[in-house]
């Protein structure tokens, strides 16, 4: 008999300390005026999300208004979700649209080579569908490249949406010698020593995990030729993946 009323005395313990919980769950629950007071706050932090309507229904907020470029909306929706209380944001925030789709293909392509890190060890490709930019690629991995590379391109004006799906490389030391070493073997060839110092070079050096892959174009077959010798007789080079492509 005191067996079973130890249980059961354990047993009403329990059940309070759950109803207690949820008692102080609801008691820190934020009200819908008190979630859109705290949304409010936290958008006038940033003076270009100032002027943004904001409603709240439960724990839905939408977010209205119009801002400058994607940037803007993608903080206002970041900002939002941070707060507490909030469930779902809803948005209504509209962003410029470019109405010449050729001169937002040139500003996007602009900010990325623009980007001080995207090197000759970096791909980047993409496409651009009625204002949404999506880019694809690999970079190496000193970096968030992609982060960085995201906040650029969402600033250009027109830009819609952005979506990023850019590889790392691998954090190789290795990988880091055969870059210097091929880059110096480079310089030092006629057919390549301007274009190795070049910023935004026309071809690409991929190295991972010892393997090379090149991307991009040279002038001839000689260049093409003259490539493939300098990066596979390279000590250290497992495999050479030749995709370049010749102007003439």
């Amino acid at each position: 008999m005191h067996a079973i009323q130890r249980q059961l005395v354990s047993a009403v313990a329990a059940l309070s300390i759950l109803v207690g919980t949820g008692v102080v769950a609801n008691a820190a629950a934020q009200s819908p005026e008190q979630i859109e007071q705290a949304v409010e706050r936290e958008l006038r932090r940033d003076r270009a999300l100032r002027r943004l309507d904001v409603s709240v229904a439960g724990d839905e907020v939408t977010l209205s208004g119009r801002v400058r470029h994607f940037w803007d909306k993608n903080e206002a929706l970041r900002r939002t979700f941070d707060v507490r209380g909030v469930g779902t944001v809803l948005s209504e925030i509209e962003v410029p649209v470019q109405e010449d789709q050729a001169e937002l293909v040139e500003d996007v392509s602009r900010a990325i080579q623009r980007y001080p890190h995207y090197r000759i060890w970096d791909y980047i490709d993409g496409r651009i569908d009625n204002g949404v930019v999506r880019i694809f690629g690999q970079v190496t991995p000193e970096r968030d490249k992609a982060g960085e590379l995201f906040e650029r391109i969402a600033k250009v004006r027109g830009v819609q949406d952005v979506q990023v799906n850019l590889t790392p490389l691998s954090p190789s030391s290795s990988d880091d010698r055969l870059r210097s070493t091929i880059g110096r073997q480079l310089a030092r060839s006629e057919h390549f020593e301007r274009i190795v110092s070049m910023r935004n070079p026309p071809f690409h050096i991929i190295v991972n995990n010892s393997v090379v892959t090149l991307i991009g174009y040279v002038q001839s077959r000689i260049e093409y030729l003259e490539m493939q010798r300098i990066v596979a007789q390279t000590q250290g080079v497992l495999r050479v993946d030749n995709q370049l492509q010749t102007v003439r």
